[in-house]
């Protein structure tokens, strides 16, 4: 009954961004968020905002589509709007441990769509934007990435499938 209210107070908060862009740490999120929670969400939430990945379970078969890519000769990446406790899980998820390289917002005080996150990450990599096909599942940070000149899709509904077709209209065949 909370979920709506909870994306909105938490996860779309100023304050989850800043952590993000590497501006607050939850330690100081925390006080800020909860007063706009209701009570008896606040012992449990107070755990979350403090440690997110536990809560982001590995998504099935995502390993095996990077391997396939990997093996295919394309290199992947990671471009997260995330803070640095991110390298303290990311082992947790054997699809991320498959990748060539990681971008985290919070490292950079950079966070997605701004435009500069993108060309910061592109610059790390040596990659050109026209090149990359960037994957998120939020359409904003989409739309940034295909304003800088990435390809682009919306991975909201975590069908491999219809992103493997995606790729493959591109030329992407593995």
């Amino acid at each position: 009954e909370y979920h709506k209210h909870i994306i909105e107070k938490v996860f779309y908060s100023k304050e989850w961004r800043d952590m993000d862009a590497g501006l607050l740490r939850s330690e100081e999120a925390i006080p800020q968020i909860l007063p706009k929670l209701p009570e008896e969400t606040r012992p449990l939430l107070s755990k979350m905002i403090d440690n997110f990945y536990p809560y982001m379970p590995p998504l099935p078969h995502m390993e095996d589509f990077i391997i396939r890519l990997k093996k295919a000769g394309y290199k992947t990446y990671l471009l997260s709007n995330a803070s640095p406790r991110f390298f303290d899980v990311y082992q947790n998820y054997p699809a991320i441990c498959q990748l060539d390289g990681f971008f985290i917002s919070a490292l950079y005080k950079l966070i997605k769509p701004q435009p500069e996150i993108y060309e910061a990450f592109c610059k790390k990599f040596s990659l050109e934007p026209e090149e990359c096909f960037f994957i998120d599942d939020m359409k904003a940070n989409i739309d940034g990435a295909k304003a800088f000149g990435m390809h682009g899709f919306v991975f909201d509904t975590k069908d491999i499938a219809t992103l493997e077709k995606e790729l493959n209209a591109l030329g992407v065949i593995f």
